[in-house]
């Protein structure tokens, strides 16, 4: 404060009082204050606006402001200066000390923080007290620099401090990763105990961890993991294939990253299909064995459709097939055989064309075919003469019936049967009676021309008398001015005369 008294020359000077930053051990109480999440966290905040004002307050003081000459007459003598008041260092220095006094509180802002961290969300206290304790007695050290206004040198202190607990979050951080790294491995040894401790050692870094929380129960479920995959390969064993695979899927329910899980399962299905496989194979061959072909395809096609392109199975399959392929052959070929002795011509022909429809080039069938189709041919032929014999009074099937019966004689030679000799036999006996001729006495009214169609025609008669083989003929007469009369008649020997006449006039 500027009295009446002092002199022109003294200029007023604002000196802020230093700021306590920190505490020593002594005051214990104000130091825990400090150090609470809460206060680090307002003090970090408040230091940099409080060396903000003080140092726009150094910098923009007013300057001194002079008296007037009788003052100064009549005031008393000057002091020396610096008398009376605190010395102020010169602007550069304030400046300079005024950064580092900034500085110094930066780098103990930092040293706030990272306590922070390893304290509240690194438990550093449980695994890393010692090197805290060291971290925090250099930040202490800097304090008392700080208090000491020797900023220079607490900067240092809280920087060596700052690097201190970067160390040591850094190893948290690798303990901790290290932990994770054999609580994994363990687990995957599923040693249960080994797991746990690693766990417990990663949980004193990060003790909510997720990863944490999850290896301490999976560590809790390997006992039982342990006992289903001794379960599943005792089962294996006993090639008992199911059950090994019930045990695997109850390992996969609770724990699907067990070790050994996949490559157990997969050896169990491998095991279980070469199972099927095995007995699939065997029953179809065993099927192709006894004989029953039909039974050995079916079983080789449910082979091959559980596994297609099995060597194995396309073998029997080919054999199976061949073996049916024959077998039915065979069967057509005794049933032709059989129709052949029946004489049931057509039966036969029918079975040998169901066998060239397999095989094209089969010889028996081949031959088989031609013979059957030739007897039903014959067959035929001769039933229709044996049903009609006055079809043999027209000259051409009275030849064509002769080469008949020269055929049907030949073949009935090759292969003798009751029923084609039979045929044979009426066919000789209505050609040997159709080539007799007998009488046909003709009469008319001596004005009606007379025609037997297909023999001569015979012009005007009252009466004649023809000599002609026995069967059916057409007797046509015509009148001019008549209508044509036409009578069909069947010789045979003994038959009465016949009239033709036109009595119909038009």
């Amino acid at each position: 404060m500027v009295t009446g008294n002092d002199p022109v020359s003294i200029e007023q000077v604002i000196t802020p009082a230093p700021v306590p930053l920190s505490t020593t051990r002594r005051s214990a109480p104000r130091r825990r204050a400090l150090t609470s999440p809460g206060a680090r966290r307002a003090l970090a905040v408040a230091l940099p606006i409080t060396l903000a004002v003080v140092a726009v307050f150094v910098v923009l003081r007013p300057p001194a402001v002079d008296r007037p000459v009788a003052a100064l007459a009549a005031s008393p003598p000057a002091k020396p200066p610096g008398a009376g008041r605190p010395q102020r260092p010169p602007p550069y220095e304030a400046l300079a000390t005024a950064q580092a006094r900034e500085q110094a509180e930066a780098a103990l802002t930092d040293f706030l923080a990272l306590q922070v961290r390893l304290e509240d969300e690194r438990n550093a206290a449980a695994w890393g007290a010692a090197e805290l304790d060291v971290a925090k007695a250099q930040a202490l050290a800097g304090d008392a620099l700080f208090k000491a206004e020797d900023y220079g040198a607490a900067l240092i202190e809280y920087d060596a401090a700052v690097a201190a607990l970067k160390a040591l979050l850094a190893a948290g951080e690798a303990r901790f990763e290290a932990a994770l790294a054999a609580g994994a491995a363990a687990l995957g040894a599923l040693d249960a105990a080994a797991a746990g401790a690693a766990f417990e050692e990663a949980a004193e870094v990060y003790p909510n961890d997720a990863q944490v929380l999850a290896g301490h129960e999976r560590a809790a479920r390997v006992p039982q993991v342990k006992a289903l995959l001794l379960e599943a390969d005792r089962a294996l064993l006993r090639a008992d294939h199911d059950a090994a695979l019930a045990a695997l899927e109850r390992v996969r329910a609770i724990e699907p990253d067990a070790p050994g899980l996949r490559a157990r399962w997969a050896e169990t299905a491998a095991g279980r299909a070469g199972a099927e496989r095995r007995a699939l194979l065997s029953a179809a061959f065993a099927a192709l064995e006894a004989g029953d072909n039909a039974a050995a395809v079916r079983a080789f096609e449910k082979t091959l459709a559980a596994y297609p392109n099995d060597p194995a199975a396309l073998a029997g399959a080919q054999q199976a097939e061949q073996a049916l392929l024959l077998e039915r052959l065979a069967a057509l070929r005794a049933a032709a055989e059989e129709a052949m002795r029946g004489e049931d011509w057509a039966a036969a022909a029918g079975r040998y064309r169901q066998a060239l429809d397999v095989d094209s080039a089969l010889r028996f069938a081949l031959t088989g075919r031609v013979e059957a189709e030739r007897r039903l041919a014959l067959t035929r032929a001769m039933a229709r003469l044996n049903a009609d014999p006055p079809l043999l009074s027209a000259p051409d099937e009275f030849a064509a019936a002769g080469e008949l019966l020269a055929r049907a004689e030949a073949v009935a030679e090759s292969l003798p049967g009751a029923r084609f000799s039979a045929q044979v036999a009426k066919l000789k006996a209505i050609l040997a009676a159709a080539a007799k001729p007998v009488p046909l006495v003709l009469t008319s009214d001596g004005a009606t021309e007379v025609v037997i169609q297909q023999v001569q025609a015979l012009g005007v008669f009252a009466r004649v008398e023809l000599a002609l083989r026995p069967g059916r003929y057409v007797i046509v007469g015509s009148q001019d001015g008549c209508r044509d009369v036409r009578k069909e008649i069947v010789l045979s020997a003994g038959m009465g005369p016949v009239d033709v006449r036109c009595v119909e006039r038009i």
